[in-house]
């Protein structure tokens, strides 16, 4: 289970990103496309080192020369030069790529570069009103030939249908609305966490 931070500041958001990660929370992309460089460093030194091998870069990738950060997220519009990034780090070993698709054919004309790459939107965004799903995303993964990446769902995933994304064929899932737009984001998280648990 991954969880994406908010696109703009959240009250309190270190102390909830602590807490979920007390909770078990295993991965967090850090994706502020609003913020300059020094606003994604000052982030990252809000945040325990102890946590820093569990964040994923979204942006200001250079930064994983100057963290414990080894995880690089390309957006569809960053991934052609892909190849330029990577190579212009001084840091190159142990590092691992995610990447974000729209369609089941662009996942799978993914090189094996990447770790696991989105699928959005699954159902409509709740972080993004007006950002719907056609509906046709589940019934696509039939035509999945890619079996190296694993494939998670983004888009409208909360604790109320973890298990049915999993069932269709999802290897995992990415929270992000139901997470930062709730009351209290960690017992979202809790609930979310409960679903896995009971659905291995």
């Amino acid at each position: 289970m991954i969880v994406i931070t908010s696109a703009d500041s959240v009250d309190n958001e270190i102390e909830i990103i602590h807490q979920l990660f007390e909770e078990g929370l295993p991965l967090l992309h850090v994706r502020k496309p609003n913020a300059d460089r020094d606003q994604v460093k000052r982030f990252f030194e809000s945040i325990r080192q102890e946590h820093h091998s569990q964040l994923v870069l979204h942006q200001y990738c250079d930064l994983a020369n100057e963290y414990a950060v080894n995880r690089l997220h390309f957006t569809e519009t960053t991934r052609p030069d892909f190849d330029k990034i990577v190579n212009s780090l001084t840091r190159k070993k142990d590092l691992i790529f995610s990447t974000s698709t729209h369609t089941i054919n662009g996942f799978n004309g993914l090189s094996d570069s990447f770790q696991y790459a989105f699928l959005s939107p699954v159902y409509n965004s709740i972080s993004k009103p007006g950002y719907k799903s056609d509906g046709k995303v589940i019934d696509s993964l039939t035509l999945r030939t890619n079996t190296t990446t694993k494939l998670v769902a983004l888009g409208g995933i909360d604790h109320s249908n973890y298990n049915q994304t999993i069932a269709a064929g999802f290897d995992d899932v990415a929270l992000l609305g139901c997470i930062w737009n709730a009351d209290d984001p960690v017992k979202e998280f809790k609930n979310a966490l409960k679903q896995l648990m009971h659905y291995e």
